[in-house]
């Protein structure tokens, strides 16, 4: 039976505490690194969001749940754990473009503009007109909630995919009919 004293929100609410906090310091990390730009560690964020996940779903199961989870329990609190740490890791965000990384959205901006000049199908009107849309999504606020709805997404099939590795029911009660 599950146990009433520590509901699984709770629960996942401290492991996304955790991984949140863990995000933020390796785009940390990243950003003074200045490989905050590479496509790479965008991968690695996820590979890390997973483990979390993973690990939240099997250690609720263990501990809360005497070892056995179905599948929804299971999506359900690595889905809240991933919810939890992309709330986090997007307030993050949101304060350090708008305070503390000035030249954060610069050099975003200058990554676009040389891929776009990369591209010999665009002419120059064509890589004005994106820059200019570009530009106005690249405001703290903007960039907070498409971060946001983008980790939230990602959480849901991250605890889709562990779900389906981490449910175990006990099937000693079944009957072989």
């Amino acid at each position: 039976m599950e146990n009433k004293k520590y509901p699984s929100w709770k629960f996942a609410l401290t492991y996304g505490l955790y991984i949140g906090v863990a995000l933020i310091v390796l785009s940390l990390i990243f950003y003074l690194l200045d490989l905050h730009t590479e496509k790479w560690t965008s991968y690695l964020s996820y590979v890390i969001l997973l483990l979390g996940i993973l690990l939240a779903q099997m250690h609720y199961r263990d501990k809360h749940l005497d070892g056995d989870i179905t599948f929804g329990q299971s999506f359900s609190v690595g889905f809240l754990t991933g919810l939890f740490a992309s709330i986090i890791a997007a307030i993050f965000s949101f304060f350090f473009i708008s305070y503390l990384g000035e030249d954060y959205v610069e050099t975003l901006l200058e990554k676009t503009m040389v891929e776009l000049e990369a591209n010999p199908d665009l002419t120059d009107e064509q890589i004005e007109q994106s820059m200019s849309m570009v530009q106005k999504f690249m405001t703290p606020g903007i960039m907070t909630i498409f971060g946001l709805l983008s980790s939230t997404f990602v959480s849901l099939i991250l605890a889709l995919i562990a779900g389906a590795f981490t449910k175990k029911q006990d099937n000693s009660l079944e009957s072989n009919v």
